[in-house]
């Protein structure tokens, strides 16, 4: 199966990418059945729409998935990305990324 092209987001960026697909890392805050609340890179939170086959396994978790209207995500496909995750500097790369797209093609 393939994914379309994603831009890393943060919580602050999700309004601008509604319908759009992103890829989001977060740390676990909650997680309750197919939802979870997930700590953005900038501080924020974000409700995850988990999908069937979700396993999170770790504290820090990327989801790939589509944007609702409401700022939260709908999963397509996700990967543990450990318990020790610097997510300051994951935030600044993020930004950085948005801030010159021309180094960083989709």
């Amino acid at each position: 199966m393939s994914y379309p092209t994603t831009v890393r987001a943060n919580s602050a960026m999700l309004s601008s990418q509604v319908g759009q697909t992103v890829r989001f890392v977060g740390k676990i805050i909650e997680q309750n059945g197919t939802r979870a609340l997930m700590a953005a890179s900038d501080k924020g939170q974000v409700e995850i729409h988990m999908n069937d086959k979700s396993q999170y396994g770790t504290q820090f978790v990327e989801v790939i998935g589509v944007v609702n209207g409401d700022n939260s995500i709908t999963e397509m496909i996700s990967t543990n990305f450990g318990n020790d995750f610097d997510m300051e500097t994951y935030n600044e790369l993020v930004k950085k990324m948005q801030q010159f797209p021309s180094l960083y093609p989709e």
